[in-house]
């Protein structure tokens, strides 16, 4: 697999509540258990094993949806396959579990950014106050 993304921003409380606070409703939106979710840590390895572990299991089952979960975090068909080509070698779900953190996590920093971006007079304000 490539290697490691940097994910210092999950070291900020505030975006790691934000990050399994998308997770779960992804998850829970598409049918996926969620109960895993609350227990993470901000370590991105074992984020992703947690995430691989559940999709490995949950494919037992007949009501599997993948590419519904996938459409739901906003990852496409084509994005997946781009992925898996460029990670052959590497385990399948691991790869997606890669890319399902990626993309939680690249909605959550917009977002914050967003809000941010949104409200700038708040932090002059709060300095006059």
């Amino acid at each position: 697999m490539q290697k490691l993304p940097d994910l210092s921003q999950l070291n900020s409380k505030e975006l790691f509540e934000a990050f399994k606070k998308q997770l779960v409703k992804d998850f829970s939106q598409s049918n996926f258990p969620t109960e895993f979710i609350p227990s993470l840590e901000p370590d991105y390895s074992s984020i992703q094993n947690k995430i691989k572990r559940e999709l490995q299991h949950i494919e037992l089952k007949t009501d599997f949806n993948l590419m519904q979960l996938l459409n739901r975090i906003d990852i496409s068909e084509a994005q997946l396959k781009r992925y898996l080509n460029e990670n052959k070698n590497d385990d399948y779900f691991g790869v997606i579990a890669e890319l399902v953190i990626k993309r939680v996590l690249q909605k959550v920093v917009i977002r914050e950014y967003y809000k941010k971006s949104e409200n700038p007079v708040e932090g002059s304000q709060k300095n006059n106050q």
